[in-house]
């Protein structure tokens, strides 16, 4: 399998100056990283920077690869050429929505061949939550992620840094911090990339998991697991309302016992979100029923089991 990594970072983060270095870093653990980059108008502009330090470099210039661009970030994935040793990185631009984004990735069918994304969340120590308006959206990015980079760490005082962590820390976020050098390690070491596309469709045959089921969890921003073919209405909402904080979106594809023929869209944002149920007819174009989870550290094990309980 091709590890993907998710590069995020509000505007002027530091996200193209930590590719920099971490290229090189994945080609001395004997890895051939290639890379997406997405902006509004200047991704062939970053590119220059990588010219002659990697091989492969594709621009998606427009909107975020949430939103506008997702059709051409999909259609540039789909199109990956997998080979043993192979490191895609995607750089998303400053305002992405990193939950959306991740969301798209987990429910698409044809990118089997990679693993769930791998999210590095660079926080700019020197303007983190001195952005406004924005904060919220800076907050947002760091929340999915299963692992974190501050920058400019060698410019500013250590009682600014000490107020970045103790402000991760106020958040929940609890992602490791780790460097270029140890985060190429840390790719390198991956059982992921060590099995072969023949290994993985057999796993995925027999489990039915969308290739998330066997992974290590401290990887996971995302997970999709397939829910029995009927459950009970509240036995369904229990189970959504006692998901654990880690959680941070619930959504899938359901049909309650209560209304047999009807498969329903259900949501839940946020530990005290209220479930939200949305009827699509009795003919979807999807229709096996699944939900989808959003955020770090998920525990996977315990919401197979109580997913298995709703049988």
């Amino acid at each position: 399998m091709t590890p993907l990594i998710v590069i995020v970072g509000f505007l002027g983060a530091g996200k193209t100056t930590f590719l920099q270095k971490l290229v090189p870093a994945l080609g001395a653990e004997g890895l051939t990283p290639s890379l997406l980059i997405n902006d509004y108008q200047n991704a062939r502009i970053d590119a220059e920077r990588f010219r002659g330090v990697i091989d492969e470099v594709t621009t998606l210039n427009g909107d975020c690869v949430c939103c506008g661009s997702r059709d051409e970030l999909l259609a540039a994935l789909e199109q990956f050429e997998h080979r043993s040793g192979r490191v895609l990185l995607l750089e998303t631009n400053g305002t992405t929505d990193s939950e959306q984004l991740l969301e798209t990735l987990a429910f698409n069918k044809n990118l089997k061949r990679f693993t769930p994304p791998i999210q590095l969340s660079i926080i700019d120590g020197q303007r983190w939550q001195r952005r406004f308006w924005h904060n919220a959206l800076e907050r947002d990015q760091v929340r999915t992620a299963t692992h974190l980079f501050i920058s400019r760490t060698d410019i500013i005082a250590p009682e600014r840094l000490a107020f970045v962590e103790k402000s991760l820390a106020e958040l929940g976020i609890h992602a490791p911090v780790t460097d270029p050098a140890s985060f190429a390690r840390e790719i390198a070491t991956l059982p992921e990339l060590h099995e072969s596309a023949h290994h993985h469709a057999e796993e995925h045959h027999h489990h039915g998991e969308a290739h998330h089921h066997h992974h290590a969890e401290h990887h996971f921003a995302s997970c999709e697991i397939p829910l029995p073919a009927f459950v009970k209405k509240q036995a369904f909402e229990e189970f959504l309302n006692s998901l654990p904080e880690e959680v941070l979106r619930a959504k899938g594809l359901v049909v309650l016992c209560e209304e047999p023929g009807e498969f329903q869209i259900f949501q839940k944002v946020g530990h005290d979100g209220a479930v939200q149920f949305f009827p699509i007819g009795q003919h979807p174009t999807l229709r096996d029923p699944v939900a989808l989870f959003i955020g770090p550290h998920l525990p996977l094990e315990s919401l197979r089991e109580k997913i298995s309980a709703l049988s």
